[in-house]
């Protein structure tokens, strides 16, 4: 393993303890969590928690891969990861300037970050950065057109099933950090582990002051950040089946909202009691903590099966 591997794990734990200090110290009254009413009621006693608390993760990561391994392709990881920090910042500080925990409509959120993926994989493309192999494992995609929709609809969905299941103290960033860990496990790729490892560097010191009850939230500008750099590393590792076969739940948290919003809306029935799914175990008695080790679990047992699909690295 080369030195600036593992060196892209500590600079960024190191940077991310720093950085939650100053933040913590600094900048938390200015920035209050604004929670839905029609939530859980439970939720309510989050009110006024700081959140945007996933821009430390954001630039620890960017700081620590700019030192350690300024490559094209990085930067170009990078680049995307910073689009979605940026979109998921300007939501987040609307939120708190509109006091709305939701400030801006789904809609026009979901057409920049088709018009920002959709620029960003031209440009890849095109510099020849990365091989955009579209394995979906189950099928292979070989018209260029259909690759470029379906990997803008891998990034633009993987970030947003984040968004969705980032509803828990714990959970969004919980299952990031086994997804990581998992992909770092399984690929040779440098860039990669350089990549994965720098990310679980800030989220581990994030998950300090995330656990239940959490002292801060990683906000939009966490959870799409995460969720794009996730879909990065598959198209990095040319297998994005293997980032939907870990990220298991975040499909399940974003399905349970694709059927419940059309379902009510037909029916005015519910198919689950609340949605994102996490929301309906809360309501059926399930403590976050318990939602967090059992979603926890059911990533690893993914993870596990991707392993055997897969295999290991070594």
């Amino acid at each position: 393993m080369p030195i600036n591997t593992l060196a892209s794990f500590f600079l960024s734990l190191v940077l991310s303890i720093v950085g939650f200090k100053i933040y913590l110290k600094y900048f938390k009254s200015f920035l209050p969590k604004y929670v839905r009413d029609y939530g859980p009621r439970s939720h309510l006693a989050k009110q006024g928690t700081p959140t945007m608390g996933g821009a430390v993760i954001w630039l620890s990561t960017l700081i620590t891969l700019l030192i350690l391994a300024p490559n094209r392709g990085i930067i170009a990881s990078l680049l995307l990861i910073t689009g979605y920090a940026l979109i998921g910042g300007i939501d987040d500080y609307l939120g708190i300037k509109k006091k709305s925990s939701q400030p801006s409509k789904a809609r026009y959120k979901f057409a920049i970050e088709c018009i920002i993926t959709l620029i960003w994989l031209l440009m890849v493309k095109h510099f020849s950065i990365f091989d955009l192999k579209a394995d979906f494992l189950l099928f292979h995609i070989n018209s260029t057109f259909w690759v470029y929709v379906f990997e803008t609809l891998f990034i633009v969905g993987m970030a947003n099933a984040v968004n969705e299941t980032d509803g828990v103290d714990g959970l969004a960033g919980t299952i990031t950090a086994i997804l990581l860990v998992f992909i770092f496990i399984m690929f040779k790729d440098t860039n990669l582990s350089l990549l994965s490892l720098a990310l679980l560097g800030g989220l581990t010191v994030f998950l300090f002051y995330n656990a239940h009850p959490a002292k801060l939230i990683m906000g939009d500008i966490g959870s799409l950040s995460l969720g794009s750099s996730i879909a990065v590393l598959g198209i990095m590792a040319g297998k994005e089946w293997v980032v939907l076969t870990l990220g298991v739940v975040f499909l399940i948290e974003a399905f349970s909202v694709m059927l419940q919003v059309p379902y009510y809306k037909l029916t005015k029935k519910r198919i689950f009691k609340m949605t994102p799914i996490h929301h309906h175990f809360e309501l059926s008695g399930w403590s976050e903590p318990q939602i967090v080790t059992r979603f926890s679990l059911l990533t690893l047992i993914a993870a596990i099966l991707g392993v055997f699909i897969n295999g290991p690295k070594w």
